[in-house]
This record gives C-alpha cells, sequence and structure tokens, in this order.
C-alpha cells in the first residue's frame, strides 16, 4: 500500500511539475513571439511600399 501512495503522489507532483514547465515555457515562445510582431510594425513604417497601386 506504501509502495502504490508513493506512486500516487510521485505521478502527480510530476504531472504537476511537467504541466507547469510547459506553461513557462509557451508563454516565454508568445512573449518572444510578440516581440517580433512589435518589430515587424517599427519596421514597416521605416520604408514606404507601392502596394496597392498598380
Amino acid at each position: 500500500m506504501s509502495e502504490f501512495l508513493s506512486f500516487a503522489i510521485g505521478t502527480t507532483l510530476g504531472g504537476m511539475v511537467g504541466v507547469a514547465c510547459m506553461c513557462l515555457l509557451q508563454i516565454n515562445r508568445l512573449s518572444s513571439r510578440e516581440e517580433e510582431v512589435d518589430e515587424e510594425k517599427k519596421r514597416a513604417g521605416a520604408f514606404p511600399t507601392d502596394r496597392g497601386r498598380s
């Protein structure tokens, strides 16, 4: 019974740690993506383009 309890607690804690790590990595990826989008918007105004003109 004690081995099963240890297994259950270890599996639960391991799952929680795994989910927390995945969330942190996803948040990091999204924040770096937002920085790239902001940089692209800043660069878009620096060079005039003739889009829409034919």
